[in-house]
């Protein structure tokens, strides 16, 4: 019997937390009985395409995003769904856009119309109050929801009731670093025998708060000189970040490292996590930087339903003295424990995929009798 087919619905599949949720489901799915298929909003290149293709995935670009040509994407979304009528249930993971696409599925029938809710805010700035406005309309043709976490579900489907499901990651992979990647990295970052090395990955956005991380990296350098900063991730702000970098005197200091494959041994490489956002889901780079044993350094502004490990701690954006005190007085230890306290949070990403395979068989059943 051939596996159903599962249309996920994403801006893109490019590398960023939820992205990488989805894939880590993908590749953790049982693919006989489950097939994933993909509609990105983009029309261009994306860092998971050849894997997607290689698990036998079909991908579908959209070029809504690039030209705004509303007319064009309606009448794609309803060629989409009038020639696959394979697809019973579409996964919605882009909320701004599925006042559309939830509603063109509907019209062809599809019975199935999943939610997911993976933040707790929006950008602060005109596409962040446009994204509100439209998924405002996200919750309206759903039959099914799902979140990162209770606040983010409370966020977008509001009294509706949801399953929250963790952003679960391939926690082995994460939890053994292996010493020699560290050093063969950190030399080749040219990072001193025995500094910090202070690390962050994110993409280069308003939300992830690239600014205030230099400006809390800068009250670190202060004191420890040697320190260094390793920035993973691309983005529209990074010319930005390059430049507040050099402004604080910090060129040297400041690591960027572009998007990486090996995020695992970049984990290795590193002394310490920050994550510095102006507001979080359940991040999926904070899982990974938990399980791989790292003390983890996180704003206020973060719930603290994310940490789930030993060693995190979460401090005021306000106070870049605050994360400096914090980072340079005390010892920058492993957890040990770190791989047990994912597991037992249920972060192993087998749990979340075979939840999510249980819930498409069933509902698939309920829908075709």
């Amino acid at each position: 019997m051939a596996p159903i087919r599962v249309l996920q619905i994403m801006p893109a599949m490019d590398a960023g937390g939820m992205e990488t949720f989805v894939m880590n489901v993908y590749r953790a799915i049982d693919r006989t009985k489950v097939q994933f298929d993909f509609v990105y909003h983009y029309d261009k290149p994306c860092f998971y395409d050849d894997e997607i293709t290689a698990l036998g995935g079909h991908i579908t670009k959209l070029t809504v995003r690039q030209d705004n040509n509303l007319p064009r994407y309606f009448r794609a979304l309803d060629e989409l769904f009038a020639t696959n009528p394979q697809y019973r249930i579409v996964h919605g993971h882009y909320s701004g856009f599925g006042m559309f696409y939830n509603r063109a599925a509907r019209r062809r029938g599809v019975p199935v119309r999943v939610g997911h809710s993976h933040n707790t805010a929006y950008e602060p700035n005109l596409v962040g109050t446009l994204d509100r406005m439209m998924s405002s309309r996200f919750d309206h043709l759903l039959t099914d929801r799902f979140a990162c976490s209770e606040k983010a579900g409370e966020m977008l489907f509001g009294k509706h009731p949801f399953t929250v499901l963790p952003n679960g990651i391939p926690v082995e992979r994460f939890a053994h670093p292996d010493p020699e990647a560290r050093a063969a990295l950190r030399a080749g970052w040219g990072v001193p025998e025995g500094s910090p090395l202070l690390g962050h990955v994110g993409r280069f956005s308003a939300q992830k708060n690239h600014s205030g991380l230099l400006d809390i990296f800068a009250e670190v350098h202060r004191r420890r000189p040697d320190a260094r900063l390793l920035l993973l991730g691309s983005g529209t702000l990074e010319a930005d970040a390059r430049a507040k970098a050099q402004a604080l005197g910090l060129s040297e200091a400041v690591i960027f490292a572009g998007v990486r494959s090996d995020t695992a041994a970049c984990y290795a490489a590193m002394d310490a996590f920050l994550l510095p956002s102006l507001f979080e889901g359940l991040p999926v780079v904070l899982v990974e930087a938990q399980t791989a044993g790292l003390p983890c350094f996180v704003s206020d502004t973060v719930d603290r339903g994310a940490a789930f490990a030993d060693g995190v701690q979460f401090l005021p954006l306000d106070s870049p003295a605050a994360w400096a005190d914090a980072l340079c007085g005390e010892p920058l230890v492993r957890n040990a424990n770190a791989l047990a306290q994912a597991r037992s949070a249920g972060y192993d990403v087998q749990t979340s995929a075979q939840r999510l395979q249980e819930f498409y068989l069933r509902r698939y059943a309920e829908v075709t009798g």
